[in-house]
């Protein structure tokens, strides 16, 4: 949908009245190949006007518990007094100057509260169609073989098994026996992903794209289904390993970082199943458009997760369903987003049930209780 026409549905002559800004450290331990995360610095915001409250939620640092907000304050504080429509404008004309978080943040706050005021839903906003129910991808990060078996058989247990993703690690017998134990518990119906973020040839590494193939056929061979950015490669490596590596299905996912430039540089053949990765898109918007661009390529789409754990996770989850995506990771977490559900008065999604549906709303229909999530964060910091 054009810009021009978004703004219009938004359009309203309450201004921002208020913005309030709150951050929880979430402690959890995650090891990829790339390093390992201690803790993550998680960002909610919310943004009054015409009596009603947006809300999102942004991840603006991992292993900085201390993590100064005064750039947020200082963004933030630019929207006051300005009409929905005029404060999405700034938001977008400070793409690539502010973090990619934050204008993604803020312009899901500014479609919460606009679809709010003017009772109309963020997906009708935004012309998404789709409606049919999404399958939520339960997520294992382990390199610990007997670990991720137990992870598995609890996915099972709780009916989270048509799509598993597990980390990989770019050590191709460690990987392949990772992949082996979820298929070992797993039945037949389970599609299972890996990511490797990169790990097969990483960031200044030479590898040729025989021996990147070589490791990926294995893992294929050992049971996994689609592989995610499997390795830093430029776009036409990404188009000749796909043909390299037979049925399994590659999945970019750096290359559409962030959307206003990955929309003008992805091309078809790039994989089968395109990755539009929440916490780096920059917009909301343009993420919706990179997703049309995605479907012009004949591939298939999905949501992927920045390890989300509060509004921003049913965002992209309803987002996932207005535009038709294959699955979402985005989804709450168990005890990582406890904070976040005491503080619930509603939302129209529930991932705790797969495939995960969503309810009418208007905006993304997110409401909380600040009382509660200022109990429940680090820091709170009002700005008017």
């Amino acid at each position: 949908m054009e810009l021009d026409m978004i703004l219009e549905k938004v359009k309203t002559p309450n201004e921002i009245e208020g913005i309030r800004l709150y951050l929880k450290n979430v402690w959890a331990k995650k090891r990829f190949s790339f390093g390992t995360w201690l803790n993550r610095q998680h960002l909610i915001m919310a943004i009054d006007a015409g009596g009603c409250t947006g809300y999102a939620e942004g991840i603006i640092g991992v292993n900085q518990p201390e993590i100064s907000l005064e750039n947020y304050q200082v963004w933030s504080q630019t929207l006051l007094e300005q009409s929905i429509d005029q404060a999405i404008k700034k938001v977008r004309q400070n793409r690539g100057k502010w973090t990619e978080c934050f204008t993604e943040m803020a312009e899901m706050a500014l479609l919460d509260l606009g679809g709010k005021i003017n009772q109309i839903s963020a997906a009708e906003i935004l012309g998404l169609k789709g409606t049919k129910p999404v399958y939520g991808v339960y997520v294992i990060l382990s390199d610990d073989p007997e670990d991720v078996s137990e992870k598995t058989k609890w996915a099972v247990a709780k009916g989270k098994d048509r799509f598993i993703k597990v980390k990989l690690f770019g050590q191709n017998q460690l990987d392949c026996d990772i992949i082996k134990m979820v298929k070992k518990n797993t039945k037949q119906q389970t599609y299972l992903i890996g990511d490797v973020n990169g790990g097969y040839c990483l960031k200044d590494e030479v590898v040729s794209l025989e021996e990147i193939a070589g490791n990926l056929i294995r893992l294929k061979e050992a049971g996994l289904d689609a592989c995610e950015d499997p390795a830093y490669i430029e776009t036409e490596q990404w188009v000749k390993l796909q043909s390299m590596v037979g049925d399994l299905s590659l999945i970019p996912d750096y290359p559409l970082r962030p959307a206003r430039e990955s929309i003008h540089q992805i091309v078809p053949g790039m994989g089968r199943i395109y990755n539009i990765h929440p916490d780096s898109t920059g917009s909301i918007i343009d993420a919706v458009a990179l997703a049309e661009k995605v479907r012009s390529c004949g591939a298939g789409l999905m949501i992927g997760d920045d390890s989300l754990v509060g509004p921003a996770a049913s965002v992209w989850q309803q987002l996932a369903i207005g535009l038709e995506a294959e699955w979402v990771e985005a989804t709450e977490k168990e005890g990582e987003s406890d904070f976040y559900y005491q503080a619930v008065v509603s939302i129209p999604t529930d991932s705790r049930v797969n495939p995960i549906k969503t309810l009418p709303c208007h905006g993304f229909g997110l409401y909380l209780n600040e009382e509660i999530l200022t109990n429940n964060t680090d820091r709170r910091i009002e700005i008017k």
